[in-house]
């Protein structure tokens, strides 16, 4: 895999066609437009020349440069241009120019980000719908890392939910801030301080499952509290408490992610089989269990 993307911005302006502002981050624009060959809708997003993140690999005893968030969205995506095929958005171009880079994305139809979901929403999500978002981000992260991503920053606003299905359907965005996924840990701080995990603020230090897990459980806790602004640091000092009020099942959850110590913490696989998300599934003759870990 290489970053060798076109460096003609004529050729971007010849096969794309740059429409209104659709969202502004901490690392570039993104705009809406379409591809001028047969009109499809695209995001179109432009990152600063300083902003742009490189890694070296090594493929085939040669070492490469590649543009992290480019190989990142490729093998997230598993390489396919097609559209609406995973919970990733796909990357169908990129224009590595002199002063930017430029991705162009799918653009789902239907859709809006969580955070503007919830807040148009005026209040908590219904537990099921919460619950269906939580499956289908815990399915999308599983994938993810089975194929070294690590989104590192998941949060409300850098997930999209597409309402033209029979249930929401969740897709993740912005890999701005991701790495490739490893079991060694992480010591640079990257994505959204807020939602960190513990053992950043502890020890400075940070693993990319157990990372995943603690973000998947504060977007769960936003989504059942319509709380905006939770902060890793004011759970740790037992500022933000799990509702009284919820179900068993939403507690059940919310434990399993928001456990402080990460080898304590749910994996992945164990949150994928617990019975508490799978009843938001197709019924199967699987039989599953997970910790309870209500005090």
């Amino acid at each position: 895999m290489s970053s060798s993307g076109n460096t003609s911005r004529l050729d971007f302006a010849r096969k794309y066609i740059q429409l209104a502002p659709i969202g502004t981050g901490g690392f570039g624009s993104v705009y809406s437009g379409y591809r001028v060959a047969d009109l499809l809708p695209v995001a179109i997003k432009h990152v600063p020349r300083k902003d742009i993140g490189f890694e070296q690999v090594v493929c085939n005893g040669k070492v490469y440069n590649v543009i992290l968030e480019v190989a990142l969205m490729l093998k997230a995506t598993g390489l396919t241009e097609s559209v609406g095929q995973s919970a990733a958005v796909s990357l169908f171009d990129w224009f590595i120019l002199e002063d930017e880079l430029i991705l162009v994305m799918e653009r789902p139809a239907f859709c809006k980000d969580l955070h503007s979901y919830l807040k148009a929403h005026r209040g908590p999500l219904d537990e099921r719908e919460a619950k269906i978002i939580l499956r289908q981000l815990v399915d999308a992260a599983i994938d993810m890392h089975s194929k070294g991503v690590f989104h590192r920053d998941i949060k409300l606003q850098n997930i999209l939910v597409q309402f033209n299905y029979e249930e929401p359907r969740v897709r993740v965005i912005d890999f701005g801030c991701g790495n490739f996924s490893t079991e060694e840990s992480y010591f640079t701080l990257c994505g959204t301080p807020a939602y960190f995990p513990p053992e950043w603020f502890d020890y400075r230090t940070y693993w990319a499952r157990p990372t995943t897990v603690w973000q998947l459980g504060v977007l769960f806790y936003s989504l059942l509290s319509a709380h905006e602004h939770f902060k890793t640091t004011d759970f740790i000092s037992n500022h933000i408490h799990i509702s009284s009020t919820l179900s068993t099942d939403c507690k059940i959850l919310l434990n399993m992610c928001l456990t402080r110590d990460p080898a304590e913490r749910a994996t992945l696989e164990e949150l994928q089989l617990c019975p508490a998300l799978r009843e938001t599934r197709p019924q199967t003759n699987q039989t599953c269990t997970c910790p309870t870990l209500l005090q």
